[in-house]
């Protein structure tokens, strides 16, 4: 009889001087950082600078072309598809539900990799994927086509399917698109509540400064930036990076960091 995978401890993740490409056109160069298991990690630049392309050569979707990223040692491209699907949940900004499936049944498509081959689902693993619904606020839809979503369901869907993966590590690009400002928060809260690493490509920069241990700011090809948000996104950083005027400020009640964005006169 064959035993499910044993369960997968969060690395630490090494990423050493690599370049990542797209079409073939090399987008980022030498990025170096490092990522200590459980950091939520977020990485910002304009639109092109190459978010999305270094996201997916740490997931080992698509291959650094220059460097390594390591977990725990190991260089991604060297671990097995089936087990590095048991340590890294991917869920793409373009990937929507497949319109044949029932919303339930695309979730547990996240189980896969955990099973043993020729397994099927298990009750205990049904109860994952329900769980996984209810935190994204899907759980009444289990049982709806998932070409009756709307499009921040769909979106919502795929996250719930990268939930149930139950991965230590969960990459995330551009996960609060499509989605409404009362589930922007949310989201966010449930990133923050995770277990594990994530790794988010992100486009608001201001949540950033609320939600997220690290920050990496992409621009001109290159790693521009890297620390802690509250004191890598200072003004001087977003003219250079992002050509806005803006200052961080303080809540006057929670004292949580905010920014204060304009476009600034030299940039009309």
């Amino acid at each position: 009889m064959r035993r499910a995978p044993a369960a997968v401890t969060t690395p630490d993740i090494r990423v050493e001087d690599v370049s990542a490409a797209v079409g073939g056109k090399t987008v980022v160069e030498h990025v170096t950082l490092d990522i200590p298991a459980g950091t939520k990690l977020a990485l910002v630049g304009t639109n092109g600078a190459g978010k999305s392309t270094l996201l997916r050569a740490l997931a080992g979707i698509n291959p650094a072309v220059a460097g390594v990223v390591t977990f725990d040692g190991r260089p991604v491209e060297r671990i097995k598809p089936r087990e590095r699907a048991r340590i890294i949940s991917f869920v793409s900004q373009e990937e929507t539900p497949p319109a044949e499936l029932r919303l339930g049944e695309m979730v547990a498509l996240g189980r896969i990799p955990h099973r043993p081959p020729w397994a099927v689902e298990s009750g205990s693993e049904e109860s994952i994927v329900v769980d996984s619904l209810r935190k994204v606020g899907l759980d009444r839809r289990i049982d709806s086509p998932c070409d009756h979503l709307s499009g921040g369901e769909r979106r919502r869907a795929m996250i719930a399917r990268g939930l149930a993966q139950q991965c230590p590590v969960l990459m995330l690009d551009e996960p609060t698109n499509h989605l409404d400002i009362a589930w922007q928060l949310t989201l966010l809260d449930l990133i923050k509540s995770q277990p594990g690493t994530v790794i988010a490509a992100i486009h608001d920069i201001d949540t950033v400064l609320r939600n997220f241990d690290l920050v990496a700011v992409l621009h001109r090809g290159r790693l521009w930036a890297f620390g802690d948000p509250v004191e890598v996104i200072d003004h001087k950083l977003m003219d250079e990076a992002f050509e806005v005027d803006a200052d961080q400020f303080r809540h006057p009640q929670t004292r949580q960091p905010h920014l204060l964005i304009s476009r600034g006169k030299d940039h009309s």
